[in-house]
């Protein structure tokens, strides 16, 4: 596929985030609540943004652009606490990926 690299990015962030978002969850910690809600923001557009190339939407390109800024919030949120828990670094590091593809596009 075309844009091959993009959709493993955009998958990659996509499981990234459900796990991060899952396991804050667990902790029951109110100072993940931004955390959790990006994540999940992040994840789903992330498979929307797949759904979108795959059928050559001509808004992709517009979609990728808020992909990516929703990543970039994503990935700033959870490094605050990735020193604490690998799966916010993890899923910061799949983050920031998925914007710069997604930037790309």
């Amino acid at each position: 596929m075309k844009n091959q690299s993009m959709i493993d990015a955009c998958l990659d962030c996509f499981a990234a985030c459900e796990y991060c978002a899952t396991e804050c969850i667990k902790m029951a910690d109110e100072n993940h609540l931004r955390c959790i809600s990006l994540c999940r923001d992040c994840a789903d557009i992330c498979a929307q943004c797949v759904k979108f190339d795959s059928r050559s939407s001509e808004f992709s390109k517009q979609l990728m652009q808020l992909c990516a800024a929703i990543c970039n919030a994503c990935a700033d949120e959870c490094e605050k606490f990735a020193k604490e828990h690998d799966h916010c670094r993890e899923c910061a590091e799949a983050c920031r990926k998925c914007a710069e593809e997604c930037m790309a596009y």
